[in-house]
Order: structure tokens, then C-alpha cells, then sequence
């Protein structure tokens, strides 16, 4: 990281009971570093002791003034802010501050509030993820196009254990027929989440690729496959064994759509990346020694 940072977007997951002191020492330590703190409308009552110190933004007026981004929370409210950044239009470098119980992508622990001011010095390296888009297809119409997805996107039957069957298209030829409960398709900082828990590699998040996991195949051949980043991938005549089960697309555990028996799903790589702050050795592997085993 080489430019001044001027403007800092604070981003607190108001659900988790994060200590107050953590949050204030927070601030006082960006506001030290002579940077304005940019918060959302929605965490005014959340951040109510502090509010002589950050100013509130309107969500078009956050992510159009900020310059680097802290979170306070788990994986899941960092992926939550890399969405709000895809949306905005704008790839805003993030450091996590881990508030929830793995945070594998959080790089700084809440004991460990001293590397903000390294950040805040301009000492972090920039780390670049993909993303993936996945746009739902209903005949010749498009449903939804390019919801953004920094982890996964899941085809599944939904709550009830039914078994799905469906065919993945890779670049338009048909790569895989399948008969399971669904299937992840992941980046490869996805590989630690979902994917990891059905059996998926683990991924260094520098390649480029798509991993696509099936959950609880019923057939011995239907493993885990890496497709190259470019790969057009589509899903494609979903049948459900019952006409009470339906077929769903989640996209990061976040947003769920019902599909209907015809539709299509296509995941493509996505233009915009997720640009994560690292400032501690190691990279990678060390966080994968440190919260994976």
C-alpha cells in the first residue's frame, strides 16, 4: 500500500457483541493516524458513544469517499463488505478484524490492534481475490444477472434431504452428469468454507480457478474438480425426485433464489476482484496452520 490513506470506512457487524473498548480504541487509533472514519447510517446507535468521532454516510456516499476499509467481525461480514463493494462499483482494499469464531480471512486478531497502525502507515500488501458472477436463465430471459459471489455459489434441494439430479456444462460441452443433495462451485477462497466441509481441496487463494464440489454424491464418481478461472460453467436441467422439494441457488450463504425445473445457472469469473490487507508473514500457509488445525 502506497497511497495516503485519507478516508477510512468502519464496518461493524452490530449482531456480535464486540467489546466496546476494542471498538473505541479503534477509533482513537485511526483518528491518531489523522484519517476521517466513514460509517454507515445503520451502525449510528452501535457506535452512539463514538459519534463525535466518525461521520455518517448515506451507502453511495460511504463507498464513493472511503480509501481502505476496517471490519469488525467474522468471514461473513467481511464477504458482506466485498459486496457492498462490488455493488458500489469500487474495489476498496479491506482489513478484517476478527470478532467471530474461525475468521479465516480476518487478518488481524482483536489482541493484535497495534498492526492498524502499520496499516494505517502504508506497510500492508495488497492481496487480490477473484470473484464469481452467476447470472439465473429461464428460457430466453434473464432472471438475474451477475450476482457477485466472493466464496461460493451452491445448487441445492434446499432443506429437505432429496436427492437432485443435474448436468454441469463446462465452456457448453458437458462435463459432468450428476445425482447429489447439490453441488458448490467456489473460488479459491471459498475452498476453506463450504467446499472444505463436502470434501473439496483446500485452494491457494493466489490461483485462479473454480472448484466444484458435489454434496453427498450418490454415484463413486462425482469428485471434486478444478476448472480454469476462464471456464464459462453452467448448471443445467435441475430434476428434484419429489414435487414437494425445490431446487435453490445460494450465493455466499447471503442471498437464496428458487429455481424452477428449465432454468439455468451460469457462473462466469467475475471482472471485479476483492482486494484483502496483509500485514503479517507467512501469508496463506500460516493462516492455515494457525485456524484450520
Amino acid at each position: 500500500m502506497t497511497a495516503k490513506v485519507e478516508n477510512v470506512i468502519l464496518l461493524p457487524n452490530t449482531s456480535k457483541k464486540i467489546d466496546p473498548v476494542l471498538v473505541q480504541s479503534l477509533v482513537q487509533r485511526i483518528s491518531a493516524a489523522g484519517c476521517r472514519i466513514l460509517c454507515g447510517e445503520e451502525s449510528r446507535a452501535f457506535l452512539e458513544p463514538l459519534t463525535d468521532s466518525v461521520r455518517f454516510c448515506m451507502e453511495n456516499e460511504l463507498f464513493a469517499n472511503g480509501d481502505m476499509i476496517f471490519v469488525l467481525g467474522g468471514d461473513g461480514s467481511i464477504i458482506e463488505a466485498a459486496r457492498r463493494c462490488r455493488c458500489s462499483g469500487r474495489n476498496i482494499p479491506i482489513a478484517g478484524i476478527n470478532c467471530g469464531r474461525l475468521g479465516y480471512m480476518a487478518e488481524i486478531e482483536i489482541n493484535e490492534l497495534e498492526l492498524v497502525d502499520q496499516i494505517l502507515a502504508g506497510k500492508g500488501e495488497i492481496e487480490e481475490r477473484i470473484m464469481l458472477d452467476a447470472t439465473i436463465i429461464r428460457g430466453d430471459t434473464v432472471l438475474r444477472a451477475e450476482i457477485p459471489a466472493l466464496n461460493e455459489v451452491v445448487l441445492t434441494n434446499g432443506p429437505v434431504p432429496k436427492l437432485l439430479s443435474f448436468e454441469l456444462y463446462c465452456d457448453g460441452e458437458l462435463a459432468e452428469n450428476c445425482y447429489a443433495d447439490g453441488m458448490i462451485l467456489s473460488t479459491p477462497t471459498g475452498s476453506t468454507a463450504y467446499s472444505l466441509s463436502a470434501g473439496g481441496p483446500v485452494v491457494d487463494p493466489r490461483m485462479d480457478c473454480i472448484c466444484a464440489t458435489p454434496i453427498c454424491p450418490q454415484t463413486m464418481n462425482n469428485r471434486p474438480v478444478l476448472f480454469d478461472g476462464a471456464s464459462v460453467l453452467e448448471w443445467r436441467n435441475m430434476i428434484t425426485r419429489s414435487k414437494d422439494t425445490k431446487v435453490y441457488l445460494s450465493i455466499d450463504s447471503r442471498e437464496s433464489y428458487v429455481l424452477e425445473e428449465g432454468d439455468a445457472v451460469r457462473i462466469t469469473h467475475s471482472s471485479c476482484r476483492t482486494s484483502l490487507i496483509r500485514i503479517k508473514k507467512g501469508g496463506f500457509l500460516s493462516a492455515l496452520r494457525r485456524k484450520l488445525t
